[in-house]
């Protein structure tokens, strides 16, 4: 059974998420400094790379590192103990209360050649120079399937609760505001408060999470919702109503 590395044990996993963590001799941990108060951020990034190991090499030769890298088939590779060890990969605001995941994908329309498992690309005001390479049905439902795992879970030094840091006032934001600069507990793409990545994926999990949609009707529908818009998208219509006592 695929399993996380939290505070040095294993954490197995659902079926469906596949992980190979650093306890592999093939797995490289990055250097990192020792954290003992809990994790209450998840940071979900994109890298502008093509595979797991440009990834690595990208983020060594920078001085850089993160937990966990997720590769176009879904797969994550862990680089480091998600509760005990803090990175550098979200500033010196955001390292230190999180953890985060790096998903490979080039990002830009520009950078895909022909044989890439990364197919689809919307117009996307929001996203840097204007046109957004989707990543692949399985990267999304992997993120989906971690934030589950990390808010439902909760393994001892994992206290990410599931707040949408996102959502405001019935809209999902796709890029920067504010608030966001700030530590706070919850889920985030660092677009919020970083590099203009991560956003699609968190609308992608708030569809499967919260909004109760299959994975291919929320692949579609993020990609709808998406396409075309400038900060933000409406969510009003797929909000659940607030329970009655």
């Amino acid at each position: 059974m695929s399993s996380f590395i939290v505070r040095g044990a294993p954490v197995g996993v659902p079926s469906g998420l596949v992980v190979r963590n650093y306890q592999s001799d093939t797995i490289i941990r990055f250097p990192a400094k020792s954290r003992r108060s809990d994790v209450t951020e998840l940071i979900i990034h994109e890298t502008v790379t093509r595979s797991v190991a440009d990834t690595v090499s990208v983020l060594q030769n920078r001085g850089l590192s993160v937990q966990l890298i997720l590769g176009p088939d879904g797969v994550f590779t862990q680089h480091g103990d998600l509760a005990s060890d803090l990175m550098w990969h979200a500033g010196a605001t955001h390292n230190p209360p999180s953890f985060g995941v790096e998903v490979v994908t080039p990002y830009y329309p520009k950078l895909l050649k022909a044989g890439m498992p990364w197919t689809r690309t919307i117009d996307a005001p929001w996203a840097h120079e204007g046109r957004y390479v989707l990543p692949t049905p399985a990267q999304a439902e992997s993120i989906a399937q971690l934030v589950r795992w990390t808010t439902d879970q909760r393994p001892p030094g994992l206290n990410v609760p599931r707040r949408w840091v996102g959502l405001r006032a019935g809209r999902m934001w796709l890029g920067p505001f504010a608030e966001a600069s700030k530590a706070s507990p919850g889920i985030y793409a660092h677009h919020y408060f970083g590099h203009a990545d991560g956003a699609w994926l968190v609308l992608y999990a708030w569809l499967r999470l919260e909004a109760g949609l299959d994975p291919a009707a929320a692949y579609e529908e993020a990609a709808k919702r998406a396409t075309g818009a400038k900060g933000s998208v409406d969510v009003n219509d797929l909000l659940k109503p607030p329970r009655v006592a």
